[in-house]
C-alpha cells in the first residue's frame, strides 16, 4: 500500500511540474506503445511529403531494470526531481538493503547484498526507471528527434538525401549515439549494439538517391536494414507495412487454426471470447498506423476477420461474411482503423492524449463571423500540403479531416465511451445501410 501511495505521489508530482521528457510513453497516463508509434509514423510520414529521409537507428538496452544504480537513483530523485526529507529516506529503505542468493540444484549460494536493480514486476520498479532515465533525453541534439518507450529508444534525424547532407546527417546520428553510449557508462547501464539497428526511411524515389549502407556506433558496424520490429510493430523502409501486416496475419490465422479445432466443444460465447483475444488483437494492434494502406492489403486482413466471424457463429464458408459481421455488431477493418483515429481525436480534444499528439493539432479559425460557421466549432485545421502523397497517412491530417465530418452530436459527447458509442452506431449504418 505504501508503494502504491508513493507513485501516486510521485505521479501527481511529476504531472504538476512536467518533469519528465515529453517523448518517454512508458507507464504514464493516456500514453501508450500505440501513441509512440502514431507520432513516431507521423513524423516520417510528413518528412517523406517534403522529400525528406529519415535515418533512425533503434537503440537496444541489456537489462535495464537490472543495472539501475540506487546511489544514483537516490540522487536523481533529489536533485533532478526535487524528493526529499521522509519521502526520499523511505525510498531509500525501499530499495537499500536488498539480497539475492542463487538456487542450482537445489544448492543454494551465499546471499548477497545488492546495490543495484528495481523490482520490475512491482508497481515502483518502472516509475523509478523512468525517473532514472529520464535525464538521457537532456543530452540529446537540438536537431536529433527521440521518443522512448521504457527502455526502447529511437533516435531521428531528417535530411534532404543530398550526398553532403547524408554524411552531416550520419555523423550527427553517430555522435548522438556516442553521447547515449557515455551517458549509459556513466549510468551504468549497457547499450547492446548487437541488437541495435539502423534503418532509412523515405520514398522509393528519395532512397535510392542515399548511399549509406551502414552506421558504425562506437566501433561496431552496423548493417542497413529494410524492416525493423519496434514495440511490436514491424516498421519497413517506406511505410507499407506490407511486412507488418504479413507478420500479424501470420500469427493471426495460427491461433484462428487452434481454435477452430476444438470449435465443436465450445459455446459461442466462449469462441467469441478466444477469437478477440487471440485472433482479432492482432489485427487491431496499433492499427491506427494503418490508415491508407493498399486496397490488397486491406483484404488480407478483412479475410481474417471474416473468417473469425464465420467460425463464432458456425457457419459454412460459403455463407455471407456481410451477415455475420452484422450479427454480432462488428465493424470492418477498415472502419476500425477510422474508428481507432477518431478515438485518439476525441482524446486529444477533451485533454486526455499526449502532449506530443495534442501539438499535433490546430483549431480551426473561421475568418468570417457566418451563420454557417457554427457548425466548424470544434473542429481542427487540415494542413495544406501540395501534393498529399504521404501526408494524407498522417494522424496531424487525416484526423482532423476525419473529425470534422463528424456531426456535432458525436464530436460533443459527454465522455468517451458516448463518443464510442455514437460513432460505433453511425459507422455500423453506414457501412450496413445496404444491407
Amino acid at each position: 500500500m505504501c508503494a502504491i501511495s508513493f507513485v501516486y505521489r510521485l505521479n501527481e508530482h511529476v504531472k504538476d511540474h512536467d518533469l519528465l521528457p515529453t517523448n518517454q510513453s512508458a507507464y504514464r497516463q493516456f500514453h501508450s506503445c500505440e501513441s509512440a508509434l502514431l507520432r513516431l509514423v507521423n513524423d516520417i510520414l510528413d518528412w517523406m511529403e517534403h522529400q525528406e529521409v529519415t535515418a533512425m537507428i533503434a537503440v537496444d538496452l541489456s537489462a535495464a531494470f537490472d543495472t539501475v544504480d540506487h546511489s544514483i537513483l537516490i540522487k536523481v530523485l533529489e536533485y533532478q526531481y526535487g524528493v526529499n526529507g521522509t519521502a526520499l529516506k523511505w525510498i531509500d529503505s525501499y530499495l537499500r538493503p536488498r539480497s539475492c542468493r542463487v538456487n542450482v540444484s537445489s544448492t543454494t549460494s551465499s546471499e548477497r547484498q545488492l546495490e543495484c536493480s528495481v523490482p520490475q514486476g512491482s508497481c515502483l520498479g518502472p516509475w523509478l526507471y523512468l525517473v532514472y532515465a529520464g535525464t538521457l533525453f537532456d543530452i540529446i541534439p537540438p536537431s536529433i528527434t527521440v521518443y522512448g518507450f521504457a527502455d526502447d529508444h529511437t533516435a531521428n534525424k531528417r535530411f534532404v538525401p543530398t550526398l553532403t547532407n547524408e554524411m552531416d546527417a550520419i555523423r550527427d546520428l553517430q555522435d548522438c549515439a556516442v553521447h547515449i553510449n557515455t551517458w549509459m557508462n556513466s549510468n551504468k547501464l549497457k547499450m547492446n549494439n548487437a541488437k541495435t539497428e539502423f534503418i532509412l526511411f523515405g520514398s522509393r524515389h528519395q532512397l535510392s538517391k542515399c548511399q549509406t549502407k551502414e552506421i558504425i556506433i562506437c566501433g561496431d558496424v552496423i548493417k542497413s536494414k529494410t524492416c525493423i520490429r519496434y514495440l511490436g510493430a514491424f516498421l519497413d523502409e517506406t511505410l507499407n507495412f506490407k511486412d507488418h501486416i504479413t507478420k500479424k496475419c501470420k500469427t493471426a490465422m495460427m491461433n484462428y487454426y487452434k481454435i477452430k479445432c476444438i470449435r465443436s466443444y465450445l459455446s459461442k460465447e466462449a469462441t467469441e471470447t478466444l477469437v478477440l483475444s487471440l485472433v482479432i488483437s492482432h489485427l487491431d494492434y496499433c492499427n491506427v498506423i494503418l490508415f491508407g494502406i493498399s486496397q490488397t492489403d486491406l483484404y488480407k486482413l478483412q479475410r481474417i476477420q471474416n473468417m473469425c466471424a464465420k467460425l463464432v457463429l458456425n457457419r459454412s464458408k460459403y455463407d455471407s461474411a456481410k451477415q455475420a459481421l452484422f450479427d454480432l455488431h462488428w465493424l470492418p477493418i477498415k472502419a476500425r482503423i477510422t474508428f481507432k483515429i477518431l478515438t485518439y481525436m476525441y482524446n486529444c480534444h477533451v485533454g486526455n492524449a499526449p502532449s506530443y499528439l495534442i501539438n499535433l493539432l490546430n483549431p480551426q479559425v473561421s475568418k468570417r463571423s457566418l451563420r454557417s460557421s457554427e457548425s466548424s466549432i470544434g473542429c481542427y485545421a487540415v494542413p495544406y500540403n501540395k501534393k498529399k502523397t504521404f501526408s494524407d497517412r498522417s494522424f496531424s491530417t487525416i484526423g482532423p479531416k476525419l473529425w470534422n465530418e463528424l456531426g456535432t452530436n458525436v464530436r460533443n459527447s459527454e465522455s468517451l465511451d458516448t463518443f464510442k458509442c455514437r460513432l460505433k452506431t453511425l459507422y455500423f449504418e453506414n457501412y450496413f445501410e445496404l444491407f
